[in-house]
């Protein structure tokens, strides 16, 4: 004889078939920066790993705008169904909410994170021709005569890195800014300025060609692209870390097993050498990964950390 089963067993068992379905159709993952850039290499390049592993399209949409704040202010409103991701990263994450006081979404109440995947570390430069050697000598000439230096915009992370070391170690330092990476490397390589902090994206090609001189690290690791340069924090300046990040988000609510069934596929695809080769081919970024939990905790720090930044130097949004 046939059982029937009760209404509430069939809704369970009709949830839990519509969650251990997914995908079942197309995944949009939106990035809050142009296309060809570097979150937007990142996004394609993990969104194909997921394609293979979840055997289902990840859709990249590039949503430009105020540093990243109206991508992530689309998906704060998106339903929490995870068919809408969120190509997370430094700036609309953690910097843009505490240079913005009104901003339209909360960085840590509206997103589920899912995983961090990479970042590009901030490298502090010196024109080549400079005899400044190292951190150390840094230090020491910028407290005879003010060191002017130049960064991306007011409220850009280069800013904010310099800001940030130079309240950890006492340096006096000038600010100049430029509109956008180009410029500013262009500024620092031609001895406008004294120093920098630029993406190991933007300065790489500066160091390999010496017309620039690195002289720390911010990550807190060795890269590969750099494996001689030291970091900060070796030199003397415990606890610094200054890099553009990125993770994967979804809006908040989303069920726990879809976050678990992508976080194991992003971590999966983050151990994959070939995934690897594509986003870091010369070894310049990192790769990091790790559970949604891990990826709560980053994301606070990295709020209190440029929280305190912005508020200890009077820094608002330009």
């Amino acid at each position: 004889m046939a059982l029937g089963l009760g209404l509430g067993a069939t809704l369970l068992l009709s949830t839990a078939h519509a969650e251990s379905a997914y995908p079942d159709r197309p995944v949009k993952i939106v990035v809050p920066y142009p296309a060809g850039g570097y979150y937007d290499h990142v996004a394609r390049v993990i969104g194909d790993a997921l394609r293979t592993a979840l055997k289902q399209s990840f859709i990249v949409e590039n949503k430009v705008g105020a540093n990243g704040v109206i991508g992530a202010a689309q998906v704060a409103k998106a339903p929490a169904d995870g068919y809408t991701l969120f190509l997370a990263a430094v700036g609309p994450n953690a910097i843009s909410p505490a240079l913005t006081p009104n901003i339209s979404y909360d960085p840590i109440a509206d997103f589920s994170p899912i995983s961090l995947l990479v970042s590009a570390p901030n490298i502090l430069v010196v024109p080549a021709s400079s005899g400044v050697k190292n951190l150390t000598d840094l230090v020491a000439a910028s407290k005879k005569a003010p060191v002017n230096y130049a960064h991306n915009g007011v409220g850009s992370s280069t800013h904010l890195a310099m800001e940030l070391l130079k309240g950890a170690t006492g340096m006096q330092m000038v600010g100049i800014p430029y509109r956008g990476s180009a410029p500013a490397v262009v500024a620092v390589t031609g001895g406008e300025v004294q120093a920098s902090f630029g993406s190991v994206l933007d300065v790489l090609p500066q160091i390999q060609s010496g017309r620039l001189r690195a002289l720390a690290v911010g990550s807190a690791d060795h890269i590969g692209a750099l494996p001689q340069v030291p970091t900060v924090m070796e030199q003397g300046v415990p606890g610094f870390e200054s890099s553009a990040w990125s993770g994967l988000m979804a809006p908040a609510n989303t069920p726990t097993q879809i976050i678990e069934t992508l976080s194991r596929a992003v971590n999966s695809a983050l151990k994959d050498p070939a995934v690897v080769k594509r986003l870091s081919p010369g070894g310049e970024l990192q790769m990091l990964g790790g559970s949604a939990d891990d990826f709560a905790t980053y994301l606070k720090s990295e709020l209190k950390k440029w929280r305190k930044v912005v508020d200890d130097n009077g820094i608002t949004a330009s």
